[in-house]
């Protein structure tokens, strides 16, 4: 756990305890997932990580970190998000498993940066406590689950870079904008919305190329303006997100290839995957929301 996280102390509590420690661990560029469990009660201690940030997410049990001067109760509806910066001291029961999620501080900083249009001029920090229950939180840890489905199935398209890449993009971008920090306000403050020139250009983009692994970001630097600024010129015009957007064109893209395709000659898993769609619930979810049926039966027809 030392080589893969950071140095600590760990001292298992009660006399009669054994350690019975399990450990999962990936790493994409600049985020890296864990799911750990240790079978007995703990006391885990650690100095500022310094170089990365940190959300432990309980996934069944409860627990309890120090965060710097901050407590913070640990349950299914509540993380803790650990900044740099912070000391941190968990209390942790042997009932309890957590996702551990480790985010390298230069790719979030530049992630925000981006998100800004401007260099940063102070350190980013979080409030330490984060609600995964509901909110802004919860569409997090969805987001986050999905990620980890999908780095646990083999032959995923996950394991393509441009799509790990698209996966961590996305997740550092909702911590940016879904959790309280010391940026929140000058995420949030009045930033123009992209003039009709620089939404045409983004338009054009995805258009054209609808099956190219395009973000936000991508986009606004093609328009050459903020990704905020062209958030806003999509709501504005289009009252969608860029992103609602590319997912509109690509269900049809889906649509039209099942129309003009054989039922015996593809399957509905291969279509929406050369689409982008890597997970098959959600994609058949939305689809029949759409347009009020199955992919299937759009196939059989």
């Amino acid at each position: 756990m030392s080589r893969v996280w950071a140095p600590h102390t760990l001292r298992v509590l009660g006399a009669d305890s054994r350690l019975d420690a399990r450990m999962h661990y990936v790493r994409l560029r600049d985020l890296s997932v864990s799911v750990l469990r240790y079978g007995a009660p703990v006391r885990f201690a650690a100095g500022p990580a310094g170089s990365f940030f940190t959300v432990f997410v309980p996934l069944e049990g409860e627990a309890e970190a120090c965060c710097g001067a901050d407590r913070v109760r640990l349950n299914p509806a509540t993380a803790a998000v650990l900044s740099p910066a912070d000391p941190v001291v968990l209390r942790w029961p042997g009932d309890c498993a957590q996702l551990v999620v480790r985010l390298e501080r230069t790719g979030l900083e530049a992630r925000l940066s981006d998100l800004l249009g401007a260099p940063l001029r102070r350190p980013l920090r979080f409030a330490p406590a984060m609600a995964v229950g509901s909110g802004d939180g919860r569409s997090w840890l969805r987001g986050l689950r999905m990620l980890v489905t999908e780095l646990e199935r083999p032959g995923s398209l996950i394991e393509r870079h441009a799509v790990a890449e698209m996966f961590e993009r996305t997740l550092l971008t909702a911590l940016l904008m879904g959790q309280p920090g010391n940026y929140t306000r000058m995420l949030d403050g009045e930033v123009p919305a992209a003039p009709t020139r620089a939404v045409s250009i983004a338009l054009e983009w995805i258009d054209n190329h609808p099956k190219w692994q395009h973000t936000t970001a991508s986009l606004a630097r093609e328009a050459d303006v903020t990704e905020r600024s062209l958030q806003l010129g999509f709501r504005k015009h289009l009252k969608m997100g860029p992103m609602e957007y590319l997912r509109e064109i690509r269900l049809r893209g889906v649509r039209d290839q099942l129309r003009a395709a054989q039922s015996d000659a593809v399957t509905v898993t291969e279509v929406a995957a050369e689409w982008g769609f890597l997970h098959a619930g959600h994609f058949a979810a939305r689809y029949q929301q759409r347009f009020g049926e199955r992919p299937s039966e759009t196939l059989r027809r």
